[in-house]
């Protein structure tokens, strides 16, 4: 599934489930999940990361309520799942599949849990993250939809209802290769919703465009975008967006964005990002998602060409 155009298509039941391994010792298959109800400033995101070569798995777990994080978990050294995709259970966290499009996820931390059913707006789209020598994931699908359910913390039960991306990925991954990032996902309603990621890699400080806008029945691929990001005097938070994105069909798109609460996470080779629960504007129109910024571990090649030795 190698596309470089994003394309809607029907998840056959076999792509639900295990891959075999290829040869690269860094082949992984992943899933992935984020959500955000703006009006009770919650979400958070639920991530695995299966690496059947090096015969562990790890997880990415957090969730807000009331713009505070309420539950967190993060472990890169856990055993292999019990039971692999298309539903599993490992690092809190248990997933029901019931199709490309639609799944359950229900969580528990040490002192909150969640129990949610998502469910695409269409079809997932595939395409491929894996571009110009940065490897994130040469197969890949996922959706944006909503989400409702409940979280539980501090003895009580609120329920949720909001934006979800939904995605799953497998082959060779190289966190080393990207040198930083930024990613909106965003959801205006079932008409218009967006996945805008721009990748720093490793040889070249320009960024590359990867993603989507799907604007009533059309989907169209990214050309072109810019973050306008404002990071947090912690030097990692992200507090809002000012971004211009820009399709192949010449369709240009304006997104404001605030950030209420937000979350990091990390993994080898210096990896980190966080990722922050927004609220977004488009012509007008209010919506919600994730902000995500991943900056720069320290001097790129290019920084260190013109610093003296």
């Amino acid at each position: 599934m190698l596309y470089d155009k994003p394309v809607i298509f029907t998840v056959p039941e076999k792509e639900l489930g295990r891959h075999e391994a290829g040869p690269e010792e860094s082949w992984q298959e992943s899933w992935g999940f984020s959500w955000h109800d703006p009006l009770r400033r919650a979400g958070g995101i639920n991530h695995i990361s299966i690496w059947r070569n090096r015969g562990i798995a790890d997880v990415w777990s957090w969730t807000a309520l009331n713009g505070k994080v309420v539950g967190k978990y993060q472990n890169l050294r856990l055993p292999l799942p019990e039971k692999d995709f298309p539903n599993w259970s490992l690092g809190g966290q248990t997933i029901t599949t019931h199709s490309g499009r639609s799944c359950r996820l229900e969580v528990d931390y040490e002192n909150a849990s969640m129990d949610l059913n998502y469910e695409g707006h269409t079809e997932p789209l595939t395409f491929s993250y894996d571009v110009d020598g940065s490897t994130w994931g040469g197969n890949h699908y996922e959706s944006i939809g909503r989400v409702n359910g409940t979280v539980t913390a501090g003895g009580e039960q609120v329920a949720v209802s909001g934006f979800a991306w939904q995605d799953h990925s497998w082959g060779p991954r190289r966190w080393a290769d990207t040198q930083s990032h930024r990613w909106i996902v965003a959801e205006f309603g079932p008409e218009l919703f967006l996945s805008a990621i721009q990748i720093i890699p490793e040889k070249s400080p320009v960024g590359i465009p990867i993603g989507y806008v799907y604007d009533r029945g059309s989907l169209h691929k990214v050309a072109q975008v810019s973050f306008g990001a404002r990071v947090a005097d912690d030097g990692h938070s992200p507090l809002g967006c000012d971004a211009r994105i820009w399709t192949d069909a010449g369709h240009g798109y304006h997104i404001l964005g605030d950030v209420h609460t937000a979350s990091p996470s990390s993994h080898d080779e210096g990896m980190w990002f966080t990722d922050g629960l927004a609220i977004f504007e488009c012509g007008g129109r209010l919506g919600s998602g994730i902000l995500e910024i991943q900056e720069l571990r320290g001097p790129a090649k290019w920084h260190k060409e013109l610093l003296p030795e």
